[in-house]
């Protein structure tokens, strides 16, 4: 968990193609903290290197991240915090960054290979050649569960996976951090919208999108009306967890009562409480064949009181 009361150390992650210049920007410009683009501490060396389609080696990544190291340690004792976009691949990478600040927190930038792809070939003017995406992935260690991590898929708009970021670290920084203060302001004259859907791979993932509140009165803001097909309630006892399945029609799911887990194939679970809710959207492709490895989520009640939740389809 980050430190109570100091501004935080953010570090946007992923590799080539990714955007994490652009959304580590955006971060720093919406929490008032500093960013630094890691790329611009690379030795020349380095950089005549990648420039040549030879990836580097960990003894070549050294010195720049110790050099990173120091910086996110000087952002620290400054009190300033700090934004970092910085591929850190490896567990053992972050390790090194974390000499400088043991609570870093990782915005992990996950995408489909072939968009990876895609996003690099049409960059220019940069120097890291298309061809070392293959190597990159290669390296690539996502956040581990003992690391302070939060994630976003790059197929989203820049805004939107903003949007979820910053709801994600709402939930991972201390309500002490001074920059928890600004991520509130941020979210008032908004609602953050959970979505559990099927990615492009048929699996189920969680993102975060948020709902603008553009009419009424500054007393009374209100969203669009939004189109509904009708609802129904439901009661589970305690002890009641479901199989992996995909949801039937996509539906908003609230909790009147209770506690409810949703967990996915990769691992990932959430916990909804009394007076929260999501978007479940996680149907089955067209054209699959159900199969409990790959698709669909499982559903739980947990805690001592039965589980009452209100489905409003549409």
């Amino acid at each position: 968990m980050a430190a109570t009361g100091v501004a935080p150390v953010i570090v946007v992650m992923g590799v080539s193609g990714c955007g994490k210049s652009t959304v580590a920007a955006a971060i720093g410009q919406a929490l008032g903290l500093p960013f630094l683009e890691g790329d611009k501490l690379h030795s020349a060396a380095n950089v005549a290197r990648m420039a040549s389609g030879t990836p580097l080696t960990d003894a070549d990544r050294a010195g720049w991240l110790e050099l990173l190291a120091q910086r996110i340690a000087r952002s620290r004792a400054d009190g300033t915090g700090l934004v970092l976009a910085c591929s850190a691949l490896k567990r053992a990478y972050r390790d090194v960054l974390r000499r400088g600040a043991s609570d870093l927190v990782l915005v992990y930038l996950r995408g489909a290979p072939a968009l990876l792809a895609e996003r690099t070939a049409a960059r220019s003017g940069h120097y890291m050649p298309a061809s070392l995406l293959g190597s990159q992935l290669a390296t690539l260690e996502p956040p581990q569960p003992d690391e302070i991590a939060v994630d976003a898929d790059i197929a989203q708009p820049v805004q939107i996976q903003v949007a979820a970021i910053l709801a994600a670290l709402r939930r991972v920084l201390p309500p002490a951090c001074e920059t928890v203060a600004v991520l509130q302001d941020a979210f008032m004259t908004q609602f953050s919208k959970t979505v559990l859907f099927t990615d492009t791979d048929g699996r189920a993932r969680f993102r975060q999108e948020m709902l603008a509140l553009p009419e009424g009165s500054p007393q009374s803001m209100l969203s669009p009306l939004f189109p509904s097909a009708g609802y129904q309630l439901r009661h589970s006892p305690v002890g009641f967890r479901s199989s992996f399945h995909c949801t039937g029609v996509p539906q908003w799911v609230f909790i009147l009562q209770g506690r409810m887990e949703i967990g996915l194939q990769g691992g990932e679970s959430r916990v909804f409480g009394p007076g929260e809710h999501f978007y479940s959207a996680d149907v089955l492709p067209a054209g699959a064949v159900f199969d409990p490895v790959v698709h669909g989520h499982w559903s739980r009640q947990v805690g001592p009181d039965p589980l009452v939740t209100l489905f409003v389809r549409g």
